[in-house]
């Protein structure tokens, strides 16, 4: 039985306030969405979401930097730098190359293109300023994975918040979130429609460990901080985070699903603003019992969704 509000999530959020208005959340697409969609940033074909960054742009160029300073090849790309992997130099370079696209889409991206720019050459000493490597990827990773509004195969659904991008507490893992004690992520992903009215969303949670207890939460906005075994992706400004109880077992599959009817169940929620309704846009995620020895928690979560309600 879906209960009516939770005042935390397995007692880890803060106690519910009146629901205050709030302004369009900051948005941002990860270096996961712009390396596995280069046809939104090619300059071809009219499909673009950016208006003059294209993937195929030399970095070192783009950036002003030297190839000691970056520690790319002069021939490398944009496209090069948002799919490279690891920490330090490589980790700021995706990001920097998913800011400099994101900034240049049309969303609510907190930087400019030129502000970008900025921040990577401070990072990696092109300029002088308070930056280092560090400091200036964690600046751009924040609003990269703010929550990323273009889409994928549905331009309502938007999974983000993947754990493979290098600030998973305990590892990081390809498709789905933070490696957990299953040896793989938990992966999020949403089928249906996102119309109120029809309320066939579903949200399925898989690669989840086996038998482990989940359950489904949604905020107003995206997030990104450590949290247990992996990252809270959702936040929520002016209201709370409301979850979907009760709890499943994932059972010998290691899936758990939830919907159709997610927006019906949602009206429980009202009082506290949590009510879904066509126009809004609310962010999901999974939350489930891990144990890993590997890990101080007991608990880690799945990369998050992004819906865009329509009437």
């Amino acid at each position: 039985m879906i209960i009516s509000l939770a005042a935390t999530l397995l007692s880890l959020f803060p106690a519910a306030v009146a629901p205050q208005p709030i302004e369009t959340p900051p948005e941002g697409c990860t270096p996961g969405y712009w390396k596995n969609h280069t046809e939104r940033w090619d300059g071809a074909n009219g499909d673009d979401f950016t208006i003059t960054v294209h993937h195929q742009a030399a970095f070192n160029m783009f950036f002003g930097v030297t190839s000691a300073q970056s520690g790319f090849p002069d021939s490398a790309t944009l496209l090069d730098g948002a799919a490279a992997g690891g920490g330090g130099l490589e980790a700021l370079a995706r990001h920097a190359a998913a800011g400099a696209a994101s900034a240049d889409a049309t969303i609510n991206y907190s930087y400019t293109v030129w502000e970008v720019i900025d921040i990577y050459r401070d990072g990696v000493g092109a300029d002088v300023g308070p930056l280092d490597v560090e400091s200036a990827k964690n600046l751009l990773e924040a609003q990269n994975e703010a929550g990323c509004p273009l889409g994928n195969d549905d331009p309502d659904i938007t999974p983000y918040c993947f754990g493979d991008e290098g600030s998973c507490p305990c590892g990081d893992f390809l498709g789905g979130g933070c490696l957990h004690s299953g040896g793989q992520g938990a992966l999020l992903s949403g089928s249906g429609s996102t119309s109120v009215a029809a309320d066939d969303l579903v949200l399925t949670t898989t690669q989840l460990p086996i038998n482990a207890f989940s359950m489904t939460f949604m905020g107003l906005q995206g997030n990104n901080v450590p949290f247990g075994n992996g990252r809270l992706c959702v936040a929520a400004p002016g209201s709370k985070l409301f979850r979907y109880k009760p709890a499943q077992n994932a059972g010998a599959g290691g899936t758990m699903q939830l919907g159709p009817g997610i927006a019906a169940l949602s009206q429980v929620f009202q009082y506290w603003g949590g009510n879904i309704t066509p126009g809004s846009t609310w962010y999901f995620q999974t939350y489930f019992r891990d144990i890993n020895p590997n890990c101080a928690s007991n608990f880690n979560l799945s990369n998050a969704v992004r819906v865009d309600f329509l009437p």
